[in-house]
């Protein structure tokens, strides 16, 4: 389901190039004047033995730092430490019940992942602190379809509802169609191919009635706790699943926000979905000079008139900035 790995994922381009933790600490040192919000996505992040140094930098400026993962490298001496350095937000991705999220991330996930949440708020009480703040992110895919009330109440019995949210996310998706028409106005507009896109490409629509979905997680989205990502009502999640549905939208990311990927290179768009149309790298320049150059305003005076391209309306960007 991940569009940074699977079959068409663009993961592997950063293998062997990523920033040390000095480029990592000197960078966040560099944009720590604006006090950013900080979130570090795309993989799991304790496969670097520097993550919770790196952590550790950002809530010694102040920053506000969240994470995403999925519990199988966590263990006492980490949840501790999470929980006293107030990391902000810590969101475990967990794919259904307990089957279906070992069938798809292997045996004894569920439970290692589960285990990890409910030992971060023992640790929580014992500092009587209300950080991290713990999301569970339920994604949906085909195999969760028919399932989701199922899931939301064994994963809130699992932890015995200690979580301050579960978070149900639709799928950052295109149809074949879809990416053809994003890619050619990408070409037309910043003259670049969005190659990357492709890794949103999924036949998915074909295997899920949007009606029946939009019943099923509409049963569950008034429970405490329960959210939904995007948030969209009945109408909105038959449109969202429809191919060629029209955008709502604009796009407000270039304005407040910027990925840094693994190699130092600073995009506007999250998920690949323009992938090669880069800003610059903090390798070799500051991030001030790279949010206020030709190519940052350029990309800007492109969405000011045109709103957003069409792979857009499917973007976690879309939907956070507005």
């Amino acid at each position: 389901m991940c569009w940074f790995h699977g079959e068409s994922g663009v993961g592997d381009k950063y293998r062997g190039r990523e920033l040390t933790t000095d480029e990592v600490t000197g960078f966040i040192k560099d944009v720590s004047k604006y006090r950013p919000s900080i979130y570090m996505g795309g993989t799991e992040p304790f496969v670097r033995e520097d993550f919770l140094s790196i952590l550790e930098y950002i809530k010694k400026l102040g920053l506000r730092v969240s994470f995403s993962t999925n519990g199988t490298l966590l263990d006492s001496k980490k949840l501790q430490t999470l929980v006293a350095l107030g990391v902000d937000d810590v969101r475990f991705s967990i794919d259904g019940y307990e089957a279906l999220h070992d069938q798809i991330r292997g045996k004894g996930v569920f439970r290692k992942a589960i285990s990890g949440i409910r030992e971060l708020f023992e640790y929580k009480m014992e500092r009587n602190v209300r950080k991290p703040f713990v999301t569970v992110n339920i994604t949906i895919t085909p195999s969760i379809i028919g399932h989701v009330e199922e899931a939301v109440k064994e994963i809130r019995e699992a932890v015995q509802d200690k979580v301050d949210i579960i978070k149900i996310h639709h799928l950052w998706y295109a149809t074949q169609k879809e990416l053809w028409q994003h890619q050619k106005e990408v070409r037309k507009y910043l003259h670049c191919g969005a190659p990357g896109a492709a890794s949103h490409l999924i036949s998915m629509p074909k295997e899920i009635d949007p009606l029946a979905l939009s019943h099923e997680i509409h049963k569950v989205i008034d429970l405490p706790k329960v959210r939904c990502f995007p948030n969209l009502d009945k109408n909105g999640i038959v449109h969202y699943y429809s191919e060629f549905s029209k955008k709502k939208y604009r796009c407000y990311a270039p304005f407040h926000g910027a990925v840094i990927k693994p190699n130092g290179d600073v995009k506007f768009c999250p998920d690949e979905w323009i992938d090669d149309y880069i800003i610059g790298n903090i390798r070799e320049e500051s991030f001030e000079r790279i949010w206020n150059s030709r190519n940052a305003r350029n990309f800007r005076s492109v969405i000011l008139w045109k709103k957003s391209f069409f792979g857009c309306k499917r973007c976690s960007w879309m939907y956070s900035f507005r």
